[in-house]
Protein backbone atom coordinates (compact mmCIF):
# COMPACT_ATOMS: atom_id res chain seq x y z
CA UNK A 1 0.00 0.00 0.00
CA UNK A 2 1.18 3.55 -0.63
CA UNK A 3 1.40 6.14 2.09
CA UNK A 4 -1.88 7.75 1.03
CA UNK A 5 -3.81 4.41 1.39
CA UNK A 6 -3.96 3.53 -2.34
CA UNK A 7 -2.76 0.16 -3.71
CA UNK A 8 0.64 0.18 -5.28
CA UNK A 9 0.64 -0.51 -9.02
CA UNK A 10 1.71 -4.04 -9.83
CA UNK A 11 5.35 -4.51 -10.59
CA UNK A 12 6.63 -5.50 -14.08
CA UNK A 13 7.27 -9.08 -13.00
CA UNK A 14 3.78 -9.48 -11.59
CA UNK A 15 2.22 -8.03 -14.73
CA UNK A 16 4.21 -10.51 -16.83
CA UNK A 17 2.94 -13.46 -14.77
CA UNK A 18 -0.65 -12.30 -15.04
CA UNK A 19 -0.34 -11.92 -18.82
CA UNK A 20 1.07 -15.44 -19.25
CA UNK A 21 -1.67 -16.94 -17.07
CA UNK A 22 -4.33 -15.14 -19.13
CA UNK A 23 -2.91 -16.39 -22.41
CA UNK A 24 -2.86 -19.98 -21.12
CA UNK A 25 -6.48 -19.74 -19.98
CA UNK A 26 -7.52 -18.28 -23.35
CA UNK A 27 -5.73 -21.09 -25.24
CA UNK A 28 -7.46 -23.77 -23.14
CA UNK A 29 -10.83 -22.12 -23.77
CA UNK A 30 -10.29 -22.01 -27.54
CA UNK A 31 -9.14 -25.66 -27.62
CA UNK A 32 -12.18 -26.78 -25.62
CA UNK A 33 -14.60 -24.96 -27.94
CA UNK A 34 -12.93 -26.43 -31.06
CA UNK A 35 -12.97 -29.97 -29.68
CA UNK A 36 -16.69 -29.75 -28.84
CA UNK A 37 -17.51 -28.40 -32.32
CA UNK A 38 -15.49 -31.14 -34.01
CA UNK A 39 -17.37 -33.92 -32.20
CA UNK A 40 -20.67 -32.27 -32.99
CA UNK A 41 -22.30 -34.29 -30.30
CA UNK A 42 -22.50 -37.38 -32.57
CA UNK A 43 -19.96 -39.39 -30.64
CA UNK A 44 -18.40 -40.79 -33.93
CA UNK A 45 -16.40 -38.25 -35.88
CA UNK A 46 -14.71 -40.82 -38.12
CA UNK A 47 -18.00 -42.16 -39.44
CA UNK A 48 -19.12 -38.70 -40.57
CA UNK A 49 -15.86 -37.45 -42.08
CA UNK A 50 -14.37 -40.54 -43.81
CA UNK A 51 -15.59 -40.85 -47.44
CA UNK A 52 -17.18 -44.18 -48.40
CA UNK A 53 -15.26 -46.34 -50.92
CA UNK A 54 -17.51 -48.17 -53.41
CA UNK A 55 -16.68 -50.73 -56.09
CA UNK A 56 -18.66 -50.21 -59.31
CA UNK A 57 -20.61 -53.27 -60.40
CA UNK A 58 -20.34 -53.99 -64.15
CA UNK A 59 -23.61 -54.24 -65.99
CA UNK A 60 -24.77 -57.61 -67.26
CA UNK A 61 -24.07 -56.86 -70.93
CA UNK A 62 -20.41 -56.05 -70.22
CA UNK A 63 -20.00 -59.26 -68.24
CA UNK A 64 -21.61 -61.26 -71.03
CA UNK A 65 -19.36 -59.66 -73.62
CA UNK A 66 -16.21 -60.42 -71.62
CA UNK A 67 -17.31 -63.99 -70.99
CA UNK A 68 -18.16 -64.44 -74.65
CA UNK A 69 -14.73 -63.24 -75.76
CA UNK A 70 -12.95 -65.66 -73.45
CA UNK A 71 -15.20 -68.51 -74.55
CA UNK A 72 -14.67 -67.77 -78.22
CA UNK A 73 -10.92 -67.69 -77.76
CA UNK A 74 -10.97 -70.98 -75.85
CA UNK A 75 -12.99 -72.82 -78.51
CA UNK A 76 -10.82 -71.84 -81.48
CA UNK A 77 -8.83 -75.00 -82.12
CA UNK A 78 -5.62 -74.81 -84.20
CA UNK A 79 -7.21 -76.94 -86.93
CA UNK A 80 -10.16 -74.55 -87.21
CA UNK A 81 -9.32 -70.92 -86.62
CA UNK A 82 -5.64 -70.19 -85.93
CA UNK A 83 -4.56 -66.62 -85.29
CA UNK A 84 -1.65 -67.07 -87.71
CA UNK A 85 -0.88 -69.49 -90.51
CA UNK A 86 2.51 -71.01 -91.38
CA UNK A 87 4.04 -70.27 -94.76
CA UNK A 88 4.70 -73.96 -95.36
CA UNK A 89 2.10 -76.53 -94.35
CA UNK A 90 3.18 -79.72 -92.67
CA UNK A 91 1.81 -83.16 -93.31
CA UNK A 92 -1.96 -83.40 -92.88
CA UNK A 93 -5.30 -82.85 -94.57
CA UNK A 94 -6.27 -79.31 -95.57
CA UNK A 95 -9.31 -77.54 -96.98
CA UNK A 96 -8.36 -75.37 -99.97
CA UNK A 97 -9.40 -73.65 -103.14
CA UNK A 98 -7.23 -74.86 -106.03
CA UNK A 99 -5.82 -72.11 -108.24
CA UNK A 100 -3.04 -73.43 -110.49
CA UNK A 101 -0.27 -75.95 -111.19
CA UNK A 102 3.21 -74.60 -111.81
CA UNK A 103 6.74 -75.87 -112.44
CA UNK A 104 7.59 -79.17 -114.06
CA UNK A 105 10.35 -78.00 -116.42
CA UNK A 106 13.26 -77.86 -113.98
CA UNK A 107 11.62 -79.36 -110.92
CA UNK A 108 8.51 -81.10 -109.61
CA UNK A 109 5.02 -79.94 -110.40
CA UNK A 110 3.63 -77.80 -107.60
CA UNK A 111 -0.02 -77.49 -106.70
CA UNK A 112 -1.00 -73.89 -105.93
CA UNK A 113 -3.92 -73.25 -103.57
CA UNK A 114 -5.55 -70.89 -101.07
CA UNK A 115 -5.96 -72.35 -97.59
CA UNK A 116 -9.40 -72.04 -95.94
CA UNK A 117 -11.41 -73.67 -93.13
CA UNK A 118 -14.54 -75.83 -93.41
CA UNK A 119 -16.45 -75.52 -90.13
CA UNK A 120 -19.57 -77.36 -89.02
CA UNK A 121 -21.76 -77.52 -85.91
CA UNK A 122 -20.81 -75.38 -82.92
CA UNK A 123 -17.55 -74.22 -84.51
CA UNK A 124 -19.44 -72.89 -87.54
CA UNK A 125 -22.01 -71.14 -85.33
CA UNK A 126 -19.31 -69.55 -83.17
CA UNK A 127 -17.29 -68.34 -86.17
CA UNK A 128 -20.41 -66.88 -87.79
CA UNK A 129 -21.39 -65.06 -84.60
CA UNK A 130 -17.88 -63.62 -84.25
CA UNK A 131 -18.17 -62.20 -87.78
CA UNK A 132 -21.71 -60.88 -87.46
CA UNK A 133 -23.08 -63.49 -89.87
CA UNK A 134 -26.35 -65.37 -89.80
CA UNK A 135 -26.76 -67.97 -87.06
CA UNK A 136 -27.49 -70.83 -87.11
CA UNK A 137 -25.45 -71.10 -90.29
CA UNK A 138 -27.29 -72.31 -93.42
CA UNK A 139 -26.80 -76.02 -94.14
CA UNK A 140 -24.79 -76.33 -90.90
CA UNK A 141 -21.44 -75.33 -92.41
CA UNK A 142 -19.32 -72.23 -92.85
CA UNK A 143 -16.24 -71.64 -94.99
CA UNK A 144 -13.78 -69.21 -93.40
CA UNK A 145 -10.96 -67.70 -95.43
CA UNK A 146 -9.56 -64.84 -93.36
CA UNK A 147 -5.99 -65.09 -94.66
CA UNK A 148 -5.99 -64.96 -98.46
CA UNK A 149 -2.52 -66.14 -99.44
CA UNK A 150 -1.45 -68.55 -102.14
CA UNK A 151 0.79 -71.47 -101.23
CA UNK A 152 2.39 -74.16 -103.34
CA UNK A 153 3.27 -77.76 -102.44
CA UNK A 154 4.95 -80.29 -104.77
CA UNK A 155 2.72 -82.96 -106.27
CA UNK A 156 3.74 -86.51 -105.48
CA UNK A 157 4.91 -88.70 -108.34
CA UNK A 158 1.75 -90.74 -107.77
CA UNK A 159 -1.22 -88.72 -106.59
CA UNK A 160 -4.94 -89.34 -106.86
CA UNK A 161 -7.75 -86.95 -107.76
CA UNK A 162 -11.45 -87.44 -107.08
CA UNK A 163 -14.11 -84.98 -108.19
CA UNK A 164 -17.83 -84.61 -108.91
CA UNK A 165 -18.46 -84.15 -112.64
CA UNK A 166 -20.74 -81.25 -113.40
CA UNK A 167 -24.32 -82.40 -113.70
CA UNK A 168 -23.64 -85.62 -111.77
CA UNK A 169 -24.31 -85.11 -108.06
CA UNK A 170 -22.96 -86.21 -105.73
CA UNK A 171 -20.60 -89.19 -106.08
CA UNK A 172 -16.85 -88.70 -106.34
CA UNK A 173 -15.16 -90.24 -109.37
CA UNK A 174 -11.49 -90.65 -110.19
CA UNK A 175 -9.86 -88.27 -112.63
CA UNK A 176 -7.00 -89.01 -114.98
CA UNK A 177 -3.85 -87.00 -114.34
CA UNK A 178 -3.93 -85.38 -117.79
CA UNK A 179 -7.57 -84.41 -117.30
CA UNK A 180 -6.83 -82.81 -113.95
CA UNK A 181 -3.76 -80.92 -115.20
CA UNK A 182 -5.67 -79.75 -118.27
CA UNK A 183 -8.43 -78.37 -116.05
CA UNK A 184 -5.97 -76.68 -113.73
CA UNK A 185 -4.06 -75.12 -116.59
CA UNK A 186 -7.27 -74.31 -118.48
CA UNK A 187 -5.82 -75.90 -121.59
CA UNK A 188 -8.57 -78.43 -122.27
CA UNK A 189 -12.31 -78.54 -121.77
CA UNK A 190 -13.39 -80.85 -118.94
CA UNK A 191 -16.41 -81.64 -116.81
CA UNK A 192 -14.64 -80.37 -113.72
CA UNK A 193 -16.48 -77.70 -111.69
CA UNK A 194 -15.39 -74.04 -111.93
CA UNK A 195 -12.29 -73.36 -109.88
CA UNK A 196 -13.68 -70.20 -108.32
CA UNK A 197 -16.72 -71.95 -106.83
CA UNK A 198 -15.38 -75.38 -105.87
CA UNK A 199 -13.52 -76.40 -102.72
CA UNK A 200 -11.17 -79.30 -102.16
CA UNK A 201 -9.35 -81.38 -99.58
CA UNK A 202 -5.68 -82.06 -100.15
CA UNK A 203 -3.55 -84.55 -98.23
CA UNK A 204 0.13 -83.75 -97.73
CA UNK A 205 2.48 -86.62 -96.88
CA UNK A 206 6.25 -86.27 -96.58
CA UNK A 207 5.96 -82.72 -97.91
CA UNK A 208 4.06 -83.71 -101.09
CA UNK A 209 0.41 -83.67 -102.15
CA UNK A 210 -0.74 -87.28 -102.48
CA UNK A 211 -4.55 -86.94 -102.55
CA UNK A 212 -6.99 -84.35 -103.89
CA UNK A 213 -10.75 -84.68 -103.32
CA UNK A 214 -13.61 -82.28 -103.98
CA UNK A 215 -15.92 -81.26 -101.13
CA UNK A 216 -19.64 -81.53 -101.81
CA UNK A 217 -21.52 -78.33 -100.96
CA UNK A 218 -25.34 -78.27 -100.96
Amino acid sequence: MSANGQADPPSDDRRRRLLIAGLIALALLVFGIGYAAGNGGSGDASASTTPAVTTPTPNSSAVASSSHSRSASATQSPSALPSTEPDVLGDGKYFVRLTDVRGGDEGPLELQYDLAYFLTGDEATQAAADRGLETPVPNDYLIVNDFKRLRATPLSGTYGVKYMPEGNCCELVKAHEAQFLGWMGETVQTDFPPKDTSWWWITIENGEVTKIAQQYLP
